[in-house]
């Protein structure tokens, strides 16, 4: 008997629900190298200010030595086409006794001990400025590298989650489950009500790496926006957001707040009624969710 085409035959096909695992484990990977890559950008963003600000600020002392430096090399070449005797000779010269040349004489030793202190002191902060600027260069570059590790990461996955809803296209006909239709926000009064209102409008936008909006979002950069536009600062990383905010109980849960899972791997925001809007992962949309779709790790209220 002929042999059969392997590929042909229905069983090669995983079924639906392992596609859907699948999809899962590999989406669920992503989002974690997603949040530490959003991590590092804020720490990256952080450090390349700072580094700015410090050379900012180094620009006067920079130019106060300099300009002491020029000081001094033109005492030395005057005292150098004077013979190296100029100083003292003058000195003498125009002293009227040997009181007003003792006193002279010790006006120009302070003099050059006050330029010494000052090239000390000044020598001393640029000693300190190139440690500050070496240390925040380096962790510059540690920054970059650890951003191109992960983003490495993030494209070997992203094919591997490409090849899936491939798979699940040609087989079920839809490489993603349909999002439905979004409800209505209901009326919530306060900052609460405003930021579930804003997350309400973003629902059916699709999961974006690193994205804060408006078109897209990962799921640390639609809890930022959200704040954003109430007026309140929130780092673009989950595990930074819990470090912000004012932990709280379940039971202290109100419209607004913050429910953090995965080891601070993901961030949603409540809405009432055991419910959260979040970007769920790659090839999803912002949609609602139960509030227990994963165990959660904490809650916290900016």
């Amino acid at each position: 008997m002929p042999a059969t085409s392997a590929a042909a035959s229905p069983a090669s096909t995983p079924s639906l629900s392992s596609l859907q695992q699948q999809i899962k484990t590999q989406s669920a990977a992503l989002e974690k190298i997603v949040e530490q890559y959003d991590g590092v950008n804020v720490l990256l963003g952080k450090n390349r200010t700072a580094a700015t600000a410090l050379r900012l600020s180094m620009v006067p002392t920079q130019n106060a030595l300099v300009a002491v430096e020029q000081k001094i090399s033109a005492i030395a070449t005057t005292e150098y086409m004077a013979g190296g005797q100029f100083t003292s000779l003058s000195a003498v010269v125009t002293a009227d006794s040997p009181a007003d040349l003792l006193g002279e004489l010790t006006t120009m030793d302070q003099m050059a001990l006050t330029q010494r202190k000052q090239v000390d002191s000044l020598n001393a902060i640029q000693a300190q400025y190139d440690a500050q600027q070496l240390n925040l260069s380096n962790l510059i570059a540690d920054e970059k590298a650890q951003m191109a590790t992960l983003a490495s990461s993030k494209a070997t996955i992203k094919k591997k989650l490409a090849s899936l809803y491939a798979l699940r296209a040609r087989a079920y006909g839809s490489p993603t489950s349909s999002s439905g239709s979004h409800p209505a926000p209901p009326y919530l009064p306060g900052r609460g009500g405003a930021v579930v209102k804003f997350a309400y409008a973003q629902l059916g936008k699709p999961y974006q790496w690193a994205a804060d909006g408006p078109g897209s979002y990962d799921c640390s950069g639609l809890t930022m926006a959200a704040y954003r536009s109430v007026g309140v600062s929130l780092p673009h990383n989950a595990a930074m957001q819990w470090g912000v905010v004012h932990h709280i109980s379940r039971s202290e849960l109100s419209p607004g707040d913050l429910v953090f899972y995965s080891g601070l791997g993901h961030v949603a925001i409540y809405i009432g009624g055991g419910q959260v809007i979040h970007a769920p992962q790659p090839g999803e949309d912002v949609k609602i969710s139960s509030v227990d779709m994963m165990t959660p790790y904490g809650y916290g209220r900016p």
